[in-house]
């Protein structure tokens, strides 16, 4: 485990304060994105302050991440940014950020990521990108994946109750 999150406190004790402005490659937090990856160092800056018998850290994580857009699955890389704030004994040894890092990256990531706006993803059919090209096939692929034809307007509903089985 990479240790560039770990701050020795003795500084802290001494000075009340010590200034936090370090990085780490992006395999330090492997699992923290369930879909996409982190692109390029995280970056971790802020103040650690003696608050009593605490150590209090205010800052800021940040980088730069890749997922797919949700619609056209065209690669799309952003910037990320999250705070974090922590308060641990000061006498409890060196605070580890990494955990808290972790943790919050994994909660700022998006559930859907979209390339634009209006992105108006692939073709059912040809599976062309409509944002590129337009394939001439009509919007919604008139199957619902049902080769054909709408299943939804072929299939009529049951309009009285199924017998029941005793």
């Amino acid at each position: 485990m990479s240790t560039d999150f770990k701050f020795p406190l003795t500084d802290v004790k001494e000075n009340g304060q010590l200034a936090v402005d370090a990085k780490t490659p992006p395999e330090t937090f492997p699992d923290a994105l369930s879909e996409g990856s982190l692109v390029g160092p995280v970056k971790l800056d802020g103040m650690i302050l003696a608050v009593d018998d605490e150590a209090a850290f205010t800052g800021t994580a940040k980088g730069r991440w890749k997922f797919e857009c949700t619609r056209c699955l065209k690669p799309i890389e952003q910037a990320w940014s999250t705070p974090i704030e922590v308060m641990v004994p000061i006498d409890g040894g060196p605070m580890d950020l990494t955990d808290e890092v972790r943790q919050s990256i994994a909660l700022i990531q998006p559930m859907k990521i979209l390339c634009k706006p209006d992105c108006k993803g692939l073709c059912e059919v040809c599976k062309k990108n409509r944002n590129e090209v337009d394939c001439g096939h009509p919007e919604g692929g008139g199957g619902d994946g049902v080769p054909g034809g709408n299943f939804t307007e072929t299939r009529k509903p049951r309009l009285t109750p199924r017998p029941h089985k005793g």
